[in-house]
């Protein structure tokens, strides 16, 4: 016991999201997008930090406060952000964060007819981020959070667990640049195992540092996606 208690503190002292907090039988996404222990005793107040539309000049800020408060999270890519900011998803990854898949370029799938460019839009995010990262992603989130059947199946043929989200920051909307605005879109839809949606925006890196101390001191700790098993 005490050689395995040596290994974690070592082991978490590189890599600061080493999943031993949730127990061996992690989280399952309900029809509700909630995440929900997958052992009734485990600790259902949680939150999983989600973070759309990289990689961009923010991500690296926005990992430096997740570190900060030990708040895993997955960073969804669009692929066609990646010319301009070369190398980011590869650091965000090493950091110990999970890339995610968010399409080549931002479409609605469901407006899309060619399943031809549905896919490509998907596998081309998905080689991108494996010759990032060295690792295939393990979680897609569709644009906007619409889906299809089609889609839905190619995903999970493709290895990957779709993702929605379960409660926002709203911070598409300009109003949300005003901190207190931002932090009661959060508040308001805050409950035990959500997916909460954020952005890569100037206004969210900057309200991060305090948003997680609020969750923090309402008694929240955060999910890490290594613990998701479907």
């Amino acid at each position: 016991m005490k050689k395995y208690i040596i290994y974690i503190l070592i082991l978490s002292t590189f890599c600061p999201f080493v999943s031993y907090g949730a127990g061996l039988s992690g989280y399952h996404i309900d029809k509700n997008v909630n995440l929900i222990p997958n052992d009734p005793k485990g600790n259902k107040k949680v939150i999983l930090i989600t973070i759309d539309d990289g990689p961009n000049k923010y991500g690296k800020a926005m990992a430096d406060t997740l570190i900060k408060h030990k708040a895993p999270a997955i960073f969804f890519i669009n692929g066609m952000h990646n010319k301009d900011y070369k190398g980011n998803i590869a650091a965000i990854s090493k950091l110990g964060f999970a890339i995610g898949n968010h399409t080549w370029s931002h479409p609605n799938l469901k407006k899309e007819k060619s399943l031809e460019k549905i896919k490509k839009e998907i596998d081309d995010n998905t080689k991108l981020i494996t010759k990032e990262t060295g690792i295939a992603p393990k979680f897609f989130r569709a644009p906007f959070g619409i889906t299809t059947p089609y889609v839905k199946d190619l995903v999970k043929k493709n290895g990957m667990i779709s993702m929605n989200w379960s409660g926002a920051a709203k911070d598409w909307e300009k109003n949300t640049k005003d901190e207190k605005i931002f932090d009661k879109n959060v508040i308001n839809d805050l409950h035990p195992g959500e997916i909460l949606l954020i952005h890569e925006h100037e206004w969210t890196a900057k309200y991060l540092d305090n948003l997680l101390t609020t969750l923090e001191q309402k008694g929240y700790s955060f999910a890490n996606p290594a613990d998701i098993t479907e």
